[in-house]
């Protein structure tokens, strides 16, 4: 992300959102450092699609499942420090086997308590399971600031998830670290719980300790710092990793039982991901740092054998006459939607409250297109064509990795919104030129 995209994003997010003094101020600092956007560059950017799936900053922004709950698929037993007890297992899609790793442990202060409850540690993938909790003190205190305003109630929410900074044997790894991101549901007024996932791109021992380092939590400064020592050889031999020369596209690519990932050469690359048949998987990118590489945690098909990694020539808007072109989608469960050439989604359900909307999709297929830019001023219509979108919302996607499903949700506290009356998206219809001749086929299975 340039940093003329990032201020510009930075900005909409403080306008949108009435967060916490300390986060805001961190915001205004790193404003104060980036350039505003030149005229050349904006006229670049409206005609060239952009990765939707970055992270504004570790600071601001979280993937949180609020209201959401995780299933549980079974038990095993846990080895900690108290002794060995039976633990459950939670998250569909990167359910472990076995537990490889001494948990259970917990550190408390502030009146607020870190509990790492279980952790699955391999070659592509790092997952702590954690509980945030607060003492009566302190949730009477915090229930208070946000009892009459509901966007800062939102803000809170966010602000509890787990961002810490992760070393691996005593070493610090900027590009694991600059991959983090959390899965949250509200157990209630004083407890959440969640998995932080990191991507891990370099091969690691059998076994590693972790020091997990964290100083923020539920918008309060302290510290929960603990370690952990972690053994992988109970998912290793489940983990294919694909090494390739530096000169492809990708070099590197982690089919594992906690996620796959593609990491990329020291190019930039705007890609899409097809597999032998012929399906675009959906992907999210996981760092955009100008000194690190690509990262792509991609969802793959059970038939999925082989991938094929092809850049994208050129993305744009369509436009007809000058007039940009739309693609309808009727907000019905099993509605279907083409957005762009490759990026394909059906509806798998539709959430409506007065001021928040979420859609549920299934990506049949995926380009990278601009899911969170719509026609302007109607974008969000009622079944009379009116615009739902108004000042001051917010506009986010996020992954639910427990279905595998993308989720677009729109959130609006002021008077005049009414997102049960929502009846149609209309999204920009974009275009993706590939670039076949360059493809690089990787052989998975």
């Amino acid at each position: 992300m340039k940093e003329h995209e990032l201020r510009k994003r930075i900005k909409r997010e403080k306008i949108q959102e009435q967060m916490p003094e300390s986060t805001r101020k961190r915001m205004d600092d790193l404003l104060d450092g980036l350039p505003e956007e030149t005229k050349r560059s904006k006229i670049h950017r409206i005609w060239k699609n952009a990765v939707v799936f970055v992270a504004v900053l570790s600071l601001s922004t979280v993937t949180v499942f609020a209201g959401a709950k995780l299933i549980t698929l079974g038990t095993g037993k846990l080895d900690t420090k108290h002794g060995s007890r039976q633990y459950q297992r939670s998250v569909k899609l990167n359910e472990i086997q076995k537990n490889n790793a001494k948990a259970g442990i917990s550190r408390t202060d502030q009146g607020i308590t870190l509990r790492i409850d279980n952790v699955g540690l391999d070659e592509g993938n790092l997952l702590l399971y954690y509980t945030v909790s607060l003492n009566k003190t302190t949730t009477a205190e915090k229930l208070e600031k946000v009892k009459k305003d509901s966007l800062q109630e939102r803000w809170n929410l966010n602000s509890i998830w787990l961002g810490p900074q992760i070393s691996i044997d005593g070493k610090a790894n900027d590009e694991v670290n600059e991959t983090g991101v959390t899965e949250a549901y509200r157990i209630n007024s004083h407890k959440i719980k969640g998995v932080y996932r990191f991507n891990l791109t370099g091969k690691l021992k059998k076994k590693v300790k972790l020091d997990i380092k964290t100083n923020y939590l539920w918008d309060t400064k302290g510290d929960w710092s603990m370690q952990l020592a972690v053994d992988r050889s109970k998912v290793a031999k489940k983990t294919k990793v694909i090494i390739r020369s530096k000169k492809s596209i990708v070099d590197r690519v982690i089919i594992s039982p906690l996620g796959n990932t593609l990491r990329s050469n020291d190019k930039k690359h705007d890609l899409v991901i097809r597999d032998n048949k012929g399906r675009y998987l959906y992907y999210e990118e996981k760092t955009n740092s100008e000194k690190s590489k690509d990262i792509y945690q991609f969802f793959k098909h059970t038939h999925t054998r082989s991938l094929e990694i092809i850049p994208v020539k050129k993305q744009s808007v369509v436009t007809k006459n000058g007039k940009v072109q739309k693609a309808v989608l009727n907000l019905k469960k099993n509605e279907i939607v083409k957005v762009s050439d490759h990026t394909k989604l059906k509806v798998a359900d539709v959430k409506k409250q007065k001021h928040n909307l979420r859609i549920y999709f299934k990506v049949l297929d995926y380009d990278g297109a601009i899911l969170t830019d719509g026609l302007e001023g109607r974008f969000i219509v009622d079944n009379k064509g009116r615009s739902l979108i108004k000042d001051g919302g917010s506009i986010d996607t996020w992954t639910d990795y427990e279905k595998e499903q993308l989720v677009l949700e729109f959130y609006n506290a002021f008077k005049g919104v009414d997102y049960t009356k929502a009846a149609k998206i209309n999204f920009l219809k974009q275009k993706a030129v590939l670039n076949e001749k360059q493809k690089q086929k990787i052989e998975i299975k």
